[in-house]
């Protein structure tokens, strides 16, 4: 046996230090990296450090493990059995695919699943398992050599690719570092790497001694032969190298927390500051909204207060009055005032709610302040423009939207003290006049921006309630026209229908009942000249003849009925109802009922005529559109009011139709119909229905004899 040199023999005599030293090395990795672990981090290397970790405990464990064998082996002359060493081999082949799911983990991106990391490492394993069974099926090994042919392979198959896999990932690391401006770190990644490569393709190309073919050339033995130092000592120096390159690599992290602090800190500080320049800029906000909310406020309260007073019942001239003295009360500026009203009932110009003013106007006078204000009112009425008047005389004329806040104001601008300010009342782009308010103290006073906003808003608020005004006053006298119309028209309708019925009964009545008694006459005749059979064709014409007369006479007696039924001016309301609904129920095949309640007999002509009537045409539509099986109509008469309530079953209607669809001729009229009837009584026509669940009509009209007097008159002098 060749002598071995002092060095190499030191070594082989302490190959148990050696295995401690190769243990410690990985032990001490796995542990560090354990803790390092720990730390938040947003780089992809931080997540992938348990598997380092995991590696390096793993493949601790095994070394310490040989080391423990070895230990065995010299000291009591064990020799390890099959369990033992399997235990031993699933060990390494653990820490081994540990270092491959670090590898695969760094290469991959953050977003793949682990399942894709773990995927290809059970793949190597189970390759690995695999060849393992079928070395040792080819070679008939026996468990040890099977074991020593896994340990082998496990090396050859997970070791070096993961080291491998493992540097790759670390160098592409290295440039993920520089651009974090992390690159002192570069060096040492680069570093690790290397020691890795090292590690795993030189430390564990050379296995134990084996029945593989390539062991007997690439075995520890041989390495120990070349290179004078047991492998063991070489994978223990790369792996304390891989450790100290890690650790130098994990100081990463703590300039990453400070860096992040240093952010935060700064990202809290530049909050901070924004936070205080928005609380400042708030607070400026704040106050400017302040203002503009009591100045808002005030104007809103002026301008309601205005149109309060000029919506009051009254004469216009006082409700303007009020409505200046209020606006006096409320503007600085303001302590006389009047309104110039055009074209006021036949008149160009109207001076309404003048106050404030010492003396009385004086006719043609041009040097005192009323006429002044007079002048101002004219030129702001006419011109449609906001006009200021001052001390010296001089009167500017100026935009009122458009100046009401320009710092250059005109009027401000002007270097003697404004006296009156004018504004036109407008509304929707028409002059119904001027508003002239007056600075009667010889106290200077300038008036403020918002002071002339609020001004002109007041001028805008006259214009829309004149003009409500004179538009009411308009609809009140259109309506009294309006409803004086359709009292004559209803009138003319009912004395109509009255002459139609007395000249359908006197003279188309009395000419069918003499054909029929005629035709009676004729046919007796042929009946006493039977023996002739030639008159027998004769005799049975003559007998359809006077049916015919009959049956016409009976539909003229319906129709006359219908026009203005006796019973409505002879027995009343009730009655005539009662007559209606009953021939109603005969002609159309539904179940019809009636219900009265309460004395009719002392209710006005206008009343009877009307509810006759709104009933009638409720149940012509109920004929017309609503198919329906059974009918109601219900009569209450009250002491202050009377109530007629028509009924039905059918098929109902939307109730928004008949407003809708008001504009389109023929279409709706009806209920329209119904309903004007009803407010020439004083009272209300309501409609309750919805589709498919039918309808209900209900028409409520007040015993008040003064509105029924003037139709109940006329109905006397038709009857």
């Amino acid at each position: 046996m060749p002598t071995m040199h002092p060095i190499t023999e030191f070594f082989v005599r302490n190959m148990i230090a050696v295995y401690f030293l190769y243990g410690l090395a990985f032990f001490t990795l796995g542990l560090a990296l354990t803790f390092t672990t720990r730390q938040t981090s947003r780089l992809r290397f931080a997540r992938a450090l348990p598997c380092m970790a995991a590696f390096g405990l793993l493949h601790g464990a095994h070394e310490w493990f040989e080391m423990g064998q070895r230990i065995s082996v010299e000291t009591q002359g064990y020799t390890p059995g099959a369990p033992e060493e399997v235990g031993r081999l699933l060990l390494l082949v653990a820490s081994f695919a540990m270092l491959l799911c670090f590898g695969v983990q760094l290469l991959m991106p953050a977003s793949v699943p682990r399942r894709r990391i773990y995927g290809p490492v059970a793949a190597l394993i189970l390759v690995w398992l695999v060849l393992t069974l079928a070395f040792a099926s080819s070679m008939q090994a026996t468990p040890l050599a099977t074991v020593a042919i896994g340990d082998g392979l496990a090396r050859y198959l997970l070791a070096i690719p993961g080291a491998v896999l493992a540097a790759w990932a670390l160098m592409r690391e290295q440039r993920v570092f520089r651009r974090l401006e992390l690159g002192q770190f570069g060096r040492d990644m680069v570093s690790a790497a290397a020691a890795l490569l090292l590690y795993g393709v030189v430390g564990q190309l050379f296995v134990r001694p084996s029945t593989l073919p390539w062991a007997e050339v690439l075995s520890t033995d041989h390495f120990l032969a070349w290179f004078g130092i047991p492998v063991q000592l070489f994978r223990a120096v790369m792996a304390l190298a891989l450790t100290i390159f890690l650790m130098r690599i994990m100081n990463a992290f703590a300039v990453e927390h400070r860096r992040q602090l240093e952010r935060a800190n700064h990202e809290r500080l530049t909050a901070q500051q924004a936070a205080l320049e928005s609380e400042r800029r708030a607070v400026v906000v704040m106050e400017s909204m302040n203002d503009e909310l009591r100045l808002a406020a005030h104007k809103l309260s002026l301008l309601l207060d205005v149109a309060n007073l000029l919506d009051a019942p009254g004469a216009l001239e006082d409700r303007l009055r009020q409505a200046l003295v209020r606006i006096i009360e409320a503007l600085p500026f303001a302590e006389a005032g009047l309104v110039l009203i055009t074209r006021w009932s036949g008149r160009d110009e109207v001076v309404m709610g003048a106050t404030g003013f010492a003396d009385a106007p004086v006719a043609n006078a041009t040097d005192d302040v009323y006429a002044q204000a007079m002048a101002v009112g004219r030129v702001a009425a006419a011109r449609m423009v906001a006009v200021c008047r001052h001390a010296d005389g001089a009167v500017i004329e100026f935009d009122a939207e458009a100046e009401s806040t320009d710092p250059e104001h005109k009027c401000r601008a002007h270097g003697a003290p404004t006296t009156m300010i004018g504004y036109p009342v407008t509304a929707h782009q028409r002059v119904y006049g001027s508003i002239v308010l007056v600075r009667l103290s010889p106290i200077h006073y300038r008036p403020a921006p918002a002071e002339m906003t609020l001004m002109a808003g007041v001028a805008q608020q006259l214009g829309v309630s004149i003009e409500n005004a004179l538009l009411t006053d308009a609809a009140q006298r259109h309506e009294l026209v309006l409803g004086e119309l359709l009292r004559q028209v209803v009138d003319a309708q009912e004395a109509e229908r009255q002459r139609i019925a007395r000249e359908l009964h006197d003279a188309t009545g009395q000419s069918l009942t003499a054909i029929g008694l005629g035709l009676r006459g004729v046919e007796t005749q042929l009946a006493q000249s039977a023996c002739d059979p030639t008159l027998a064709p004769l005799t049975e014409q003559v007998r359809e003849l006077r049916s015919f007369a009959q049956n016409a006479l009976g539909e003229l007696r319906t129709i006359i009925s219908d026009l203005r039924p006796p019973q409505l001016d002879e027995l009343g309301l009730a009655a005539a109802l009662r007559w209606y609904v009953q021939s109603y129920a005969r002609r159309r095949q539904v179940d019809a009922s009636f219900m009265t309640e309460g004395d009719d007999s002392h209710l006005p002509a206008a009343h009877r005529t009307v509810l006759f009537r709104i009933a009638q045409e409720a149940l012509t539509n109920i004929a017309k559109h609503a198919h329906a099986t059974q009918v109601s109509v219900a009569l209450r008469v009250l002491p202050d009011r009377v109530e007629v309530v028509v009924a039905d079953n059918g098929a109902g209607f939307d109730p928004t139709l008949p407003d809708r669809l008001a504009d389109q001729p023929s279409v709706g009229w009806g209920i329209v119909g119904m309903r004007e009837r009803a407010l020439l009584l004083g009272g209300a026509c309501t409609i309750d229905t919805a589709p498919g669940a039918g309808a209900r009509v209900r028409v409520v009209a007040p015993l008040n004899q003064e509105r029924a007097e003037p139709l109940a008159q006329k109905e006397g002098s038709h009857a």
